[in-house]
Order: C-alpha cells, then sequence, then structure tokens
C-alpha cells in the first residue's frame, strides 16, 4: 500500500519532533543500511536575543556555517546516513558536503537558505532531500546527479517556477511543491514518470499541460488553492490517482475523461465555477464523500448519486440548487449526513429519506423552505438537524418522534408556537430558535432534562414558563431582545447555568432574588434592561447586580 501525502508529510515532521526534542539515536528502520548505525546529528541554535550590533551577527552567521562543518565532518569521521541540519539559522550550506556521499538522508529545512551549493550534487546516493522552510528561488543544476532521490520537499520556498533540473530526477516518487509562487508547470513533467505523490498546492498556477497525463503511477495529485480554469483531458490517464484535490481554483468545467479515475476515494471540487458535472462521474463509485460546496451548480447528472454506492457524506452548500437531486431515495441509501446550507430549495420530497436509515445529519439551513415533509416523524435517526434561516410556519407535532436528535436549530423562522409534543425530544442538547415570532414556551419544555443550550434571543416572549426550572443541566440561556417583564423564580435551581443573557427586555424591572442560587454564572448580559429594583446596583454593572442580589435577598447566608 503506497504511503498518502499525509503519511510522507508525518515521517518528515516527524523528523522534526526529533529535531526539536534534540534526539541523538532514532530507530532502525528497513530503509536503513545493515552496516550503518543511524543517528541524528543536530547542530545547536544559538541565542540571537544576545546579538545587538551587526558585527555581532556577522561573527554568529559564521560560527553556524562553522558548527555545520564540524557537523558534517562528524557525520562522515563516524560514516552516518542520515544528518539534520535542520531548524539551525544556516544562510549557505558548507561546501564540505560533498564529502558526505554516504548520506541517503538530509534535512535543511527551516533556515535562511537562498541557494544551494552545487557541491550537493555529490551526494549520489541521497535519497531524501527536505529544503521545506527556506528562501530558495532556484536550486543548482548538480541536482541531476542525484539519481538514487526518491523524495524532495519544496514547501514554503520563494520558486516562481518548477525548476528545470526538477524535471531530471526521473527516480523522484514524492514532490511537495506547496506554498511557493509558482505560475506555471513545464510539459517536461511527463518525464517523472515514478511519481507516486505530487503536491502543488497554494501556488498560481493557471495552468496544467497535457504532459500531466504521462504520470500514471500516480496516487495522490493536489493541486488545489491555485488559479485554474480547466484540467488537461489527459487527466483521465492517472488511473492508480485515489486522491485528486482540485478545490479553491476556479474551474468552470471538468474534462469526461474524469470518469477513467474509477480508483478514486477522494475528490475535492469545493470553491470552483462549476455550472456542471459530467455524467462519467458516476464511474467513480469508490469515493465515500462529495462535496462541491461554494459552486454554481444548480443540479447533478441524472442519477449521480445513486451510482456513487459508497458515500457516506454529501455537501452541496453554497450552490444554486432549487430541488434535490433526481434519483429519489435511492440516492442517501448509506448516507450519515447531507449538507444542503444557503441554496435556494422549498421543499424537502415527501418521503426522500425513506431509505436513509443512516442519515443522523441534514442542514438545511439558508434555504426556502416553509414547512417540514410531512413524514418527518419517519426520521428517526436523526442526531442533529438544521433548518434555520427558511421561513417556517410551524413545527408538526410528529417531532416528537426524532427520539435520537441531539441538536435543532429553529432560528430565522417565522414560527408562532411550538407544539407541546416538542417536550418528547429527551435526548436533546441545542434547541436554538432565536428570531422567531414566538410569544409563549409550552410548559413540556422542562421535559428537555439534557438541554445544554437554550437561545431564545429574538422573540416576542412574555414570559417564561416555570417549568424552565426542571432544566437542571442548562449551560448557556439567551432571551435576550424579547418582551419579559420578569424571570421566574425558579431559575435559580439551574444550577449549571454559565451564561444568562437577558438584554434588551425594556419591560424588565425586576430579577428574582433566586438568581443568586446560581452559583456557576459567569456571563450575565443585561444591558438595556431597566431594571428598576435594583437602584444604582444596576450601573455597576452584572457582577454588582448579583451581588445585590444575594445580600438583598433571602439567601445571603447560603
Amino acid at each position: 500500500m503506497k504511503p498518502s501525502e499525509v503519511d510522507v508529510v508525518k515521517m518528515i515532521d516527524a523528523n522534526k519532533m526529533r529535531k526539536e526534542k534534540k534526539l541523538s539515536v532514532s530507530s532502525i528502520s528497513s530503509s536503513t543500511p545493515p552496516d550503518l548505525k543511524p543517528r541524528v546529528v543536530t547542530v545547536k541554535q544559538h541565542d540571537s536575543k544576545k546579538l545587538y550590533t551587526p558585527s555581532a551577527k556577522k561573527e554568529n552567521t559564521k560560527k553556524i556555517v562553522q558548527d555545520a562543518a564540524k557537523e558534517i565532518q562528524n557525520c562522515n569521521d563516524s560514516s552516518e546516513w542520515r544528518l539534520d541540519l535542520s531548524k539551525s539559522g544556516l544562510t549557505k550550506v558548507p561546501i564540505t558536503i560533498r564529502d558526505a556521499t554516504q548520506l541517503t538522508e538530509l534535512y535543511l529545512y527551516g533556515n535562511k537558505l537562498v541557494t544551494l551549493p552545487s557541491e550537493i550534487g555529490c551526494l549520489t546516493s541521497l535519497q531524501t532531500l527536505a529544503l521545506s522552510e527556506n528562501s530558495l528561488t532556484c536550486l543548482p543544476d548538480s541536482l541531476a546527479n542525484l539519481t538514487s532521490l526518491k523524495v524532495l520537499d519544496l514547501r514554503h520556498n520563494k520558486l516562481t517556477e518548477v525548476p528545470d533540473v526538477v524535471y531530471k530526477l526521473d527516480t523522484l516518487t514524492t514532490l511537495f511543491l506547496r506554498f511557493n509562487r509558482i505560475r506555471t508547470v513545464s510539459d517536461d513533467i511527463s518525464k517523472l514518470v515514478n511519481l507516486v505523490m505530487l503536491s502543488l498546492r497554494e501556488n498560481k498556477i493557471k495552468e496544467l499541460s497535457s504532459g500531466i497525463g504521462k504520470l500514471e503511477r500516480l496516487i495522490t495529485f493536489d493541486v488545489s488553492h491555485n488559479h485554474l480554469e480547466h484540467l488537461p483531458e489527459e487527466i483521465g490517464n492517472c488511473v492508480q490517482l485515489s486522491t485528486l484535490d482540485l478545490q479553491h481554483n476556479e474551474l468552470v468545467d471538468i474534462p469526461d475523461t474524469i470518469g477513467n479515475l474509477i480508483l478514486l476515494t477522494r475528490l475535492g471540487l469545493r470553491y470552483n465555477r462549476l455550472k456542471t458535472l459530467p455524467n462519467s462521474l458516476s464511474n467513480c463509485n469508490r469515493m465515500d464523500e462529495f462535496n462541491v460546496e461554494g459552486n454554481m451548480l444548480s443540479c447533478l447528472p441524472d442519477g449521480l448519486l445513486v451510482n456513487l454506492k459508497e458515500m457516506n457524506s454529501i455537501t452541496l452548500a453554497r450552490n444554486s440548487f432549487t430541488a434535490y437531486p433526481t434519483g429519489g431515495p435511492a440516492q442517501f441509501i448509506a448516507v450519515d449526513s447531507i449538507n444542503f446550507e444557503h441554496n435556494k430549495i422549498d421543499k424537502i420530497p415527501y418521503g426522500i429519506f425513506s431509505k436513509a436509515n443512516y442519515l443522523t445529519k441534514l442542514n438545511m439551513k439558508d434555504n426556502a423552505l416553509t414547512s417540514l415533509p410531512l413524514d418527518v416523524g419517519s426520521w428517526t435517526n436523526m442526531v442533529e438537524l438544521n433548518v434555520g434561516t427558511n421561513f417556517i410556519t410551524k413545527l408538526p407535532d410528529d417531532i416528537q418522534y426524532l427520539q435520537s436528535l441531539e441538536v435543532l436549530i429553529l432560528s430565522n423562522n417565522a414560527l408562532k408556537r411550538l407544539p407541546a409534543t416538542i417536550g418528547n425530544l429527551q435526548k436533546l442538547r441545542v434547541l436554538d430558535l432565536e428570531e422567531n415570532k414566538l410569544e409563549t414556551l409550552p410548559q413540556e419544555i422542562g421535559y428537555l432534562r439534557e438541554l445544554q443550550k437554550l437561545i431564545l434571543q429574538s422573540n416576542q416572549l412574555l414570559s417564561l414558563p416555570r417549568a424552565i426550572g426542571h432544566l437542571t443541566n442548562l449551560i448557556y440561556l439567551s432571551v435576550g431582545e424579547n418582551k419579559l417583564s420578569t424571570l421566574p423564580e425558579e431559575i435559580g435551581t439551574l444550577e449549571n447555568l454559565e451564561a444568562l443573557y437577558i438584554n434588551d427586555n425594556q419591560s424588565l424591572h425586576h430579577l428574582p432574588f433566586e438568581l443568586a442560587l446560581c452559583s456557576k454564572l459567569q456571563l450575565l448580559g443585561i444591558e438595556n434592561c431597566p431594571l428598576s429594583q435594583l437602584g444604582d446596583a444596576v450601573k455597576g454593572g452584572p457582577s454588582l447586580v448579583m451581588t445585590y442580589l444575594k445580600v438583598n435577598g433571602p439567601y445571603r447566608t447560603l
């Protein structure tokens, strides 16, 4: 099994950890030459805080280079195969590096290198060369002599193009060029036929050459966060691809040849300019996630999601859908999460989730829904339901059958009342009803004993039910911007309450002394409430208000 990009990065970063922990001995791996004793060679960092003058700085730089030269000599004397000169403040690599011909791994990341000496080309046994986090703008032509090189890490440098010498390193299996300033990739990329992993992420690339199609061994290709508008059709020749990351580009289309990539398990298409997807995408049926967030899609190819049978997560957020994709209930059989946030969908079709036995999360926030479907009571496995920012005027009684529900978000709708059956949602932890038109709450809300967060901000509530005192697990309660004139005494039983917002209730003149019993209360929002009962105490802010309630109430001795 080939390592992923993440795996290779971890291997390089693991070396960083060894460096930072100043370990002197590493474990023996299968790649270790049998006659060599592995040891990490490090260069001690100097205390730059003691440098005050340019001459002192120059002397320090000179000493760093001298120390590095000594470490190279020590490495040669003991025939070590790995040399770590990373994070040493190096501005140049000593030319004596040419003598370390036994090296198979050289780590130079996190220095101040602008160039490399041509002598580095003498390290013909080198298999891993880590040069990330420097200021390199070019590479010496002598690098072409590294005929055993497999991993080249050039992340976080200042390259404006892929150096020509890189195209001559045809033994490379892993090439990292992330976080540079590369604008073009030559057709010579086709020469790197042994590449398994190629990362061009976060550059300024506008176009890929057809030569990319010659990389038939490529398993992971990351060209996300660039400026691509099109992909070459030849991408379809990279039939070993498992991961193709294209998100955050400017793609306006995807070639039909994408359907040749039947081994794909991950295809990143988020945040492009796609208006359509090719029908051939249905051939890529090993993907377990389908995410096209942030495009301009209004529909999907007929039956696409039905054919992607391994799919467990679907994200179509921030597009232009006006209806659910065609394909009926069969397209959601294995899905556990669906995100349709920020579209223009006005209806959830009746029965659309009749086969979705694994569906636990549904996000329909910011659409055009006016109601929930009549069969909402059949969504018995739902754990998180977000239908905030719609036009829903009524919550059906059958909401009570969502017995697994833990998060229910109904904010920014037009609800005037809640059904009493909401009290049957025994597992509910979060209930968000902000910005509706609620005037009252049912007493049954007191049955939500697991509730930790209750948001009622910006409604038209005249009072809170006494049953709210049963919500003893409540941590956060927001009832600001309502029409409350009082709070129930039972609020004092909310022993776990940490945050209470009652701001902007223009008729709220009194607070119950029982509020002083909320011993864990840390945040109290009282802005724009008259609270005339408290007199001048209200001018001292929340902390003085709580002190007033404790001192003047019947619970001052508790």
